[in-house]
């Protein structure tokens, strides 16, 4: 019940930052992403296969959906381990819908690159993402407490599985280019 209240909470807070923020819904209420498309401001990236994103590059900017995530699970079965099963099954299922919206964007020429920061990168290679540290100390310590913050009102055992793996629970980078996507998810698009 006390989860629920919080999450209900949560839910008027995204209400507000979404009208805030450049996010735009992949598929309302069918996808767990929401992105921003916008020009990057970081460091260089280039992924595996030759893409570079540097400043001024147009790019993909990707976000979970955490609110339709955590009430997706708090309304599952999916307890301890069943939540990962249900979140790689939400995210590779997205996927398709995400390459769709992005070559449809007004910027699709010019955007060669997807990228999120996550605490949830550890299978991220086998949906085809690339992962790297966050260099920026400041901007890792800001990423790290609001993801630790969306990760105990997300998984089930949010406070224990915190306690247990302080260490592990550091923000990284996820980013595939748009070649990559479209080969891995682009059929049908």
């Amino acid at each position: 019940m006390f989860r629920q209240t919080i999450i209900n909470l949560w839910q008027l807070w995204d209400i507000i930052y979404f009208l805030f923020t450049r996010l735009n819904y992949v598929d309302k209420g069918k996808n767990i992403f929401r992105v921003s498309v916008k020009k990057y401001r970081g460091e260089l990236i280039q992924t595996a296969d030759g893409a570079i994103l540097e400043r001024g590059d147009w790019y993909v900017q990707l976000h979970l959906h955490n609110v339709l995530l955590a009430r997706l699970l708090l309304q599952s079965s999916a307890r301890e381990f069943g939540w990962a099963i249900m979140l790689r099954r939400l995210i590779s299922s997205s996927l398709p819908a995400l390459i769709r919206f992005i070559n449809h964007h007004p910027q699709h020429n010019e955007i060669q690159v997807i990228l999120g920061t996550t605490l949830l990168y550890r299978n991220a290679n086998r949906l085809g993402f690339e992962v790297s540290d966050i260099s920026n100390p400041k901007t890792r310590w800001i990423k790290s407490l609001t993801a630790k913050c969306i990760f105990l009102l997300c998984h089930p055992n949010g406070l224990r599985e915190m306690s247990g793996r302080k260490n592990d629970l550091i923000p990284k980078r996820v980013f595939i280019s748009k070649k990559r996507l479209n080969q891995f998810y682009g059929s049908g698009s």
